[in-house]
């Protein structure tokens, strides 16, 4: 298998991945991995139509989606008129991610607790048949936090 065609390929998983992941239509999540492999410095937009064969109103659509999600961002380059579109900071991406999960972790947490608080006050047996299950399973959630908290320190530390 030739680059090109190892490319075509990676940039469909990729696509599949953060269609997934995401929540991504099918083209945007095209874009945006046809984006995170080019070793081009960023993509036009007549980059995109070419690469991705789709109308100029999903094209566009799409990247608009993406600068809204901050996926992508785009420049300029002096004395071109063109918009060049490329994935936001890298790093920035990373941590926003970690925080977003970082925040549902907590919000679990915090239902997991009102729970618990109103089994014990309305549901004694109840609470004490789950007391160690709470344990456990709040322990994980503390020592994920945890790491997700000192990954976010370490990327920051890295952009400074």
């Amino acid at each position: 298998m030739n680059k090109e065609e190892s490319k075509k390929l990676l940039i469909e998983e990729l696509g599949i991945h953060f269609e997934n992941e995401y929540s991504l239509p099918p083209l945007a999540a095209r874009i945006f991995a046809s984006l995170v492999i080019t070793e081009e410095e960023g993509l036009t937009f007549d980059d995109c139509l070419i690469k991705r064969g789709a109308s100029k109103s999903s094209i566009s659509t799409s990247l608009n989606l993406l600068l809204q999600m901050n996926f992508i961002k785009y420049f300029t380059k002096s004395g071109d008129r063109r918009r060049y579109f490329k994935i936001a900071e890298k790093d920035a991406f990373f941590v926003e991610k970690l925080n977003k999960t970082l925040k549902k972790l907590e919000d679990e947490s915090e239902m997991i607790e009102k729970v618990a608080a109103f089994n014990k006050t309305y549901n004694a047996e109840k609470h004490q048949a789950n007391k160690e299950k709470k344990k456990i399973y709040m322990k994980c959630l503390e020592d994920t936090k945890a790491i997700y908290k000192k990954t976010i320190v370490n990327l920051k530390n890295l952009e400074q």
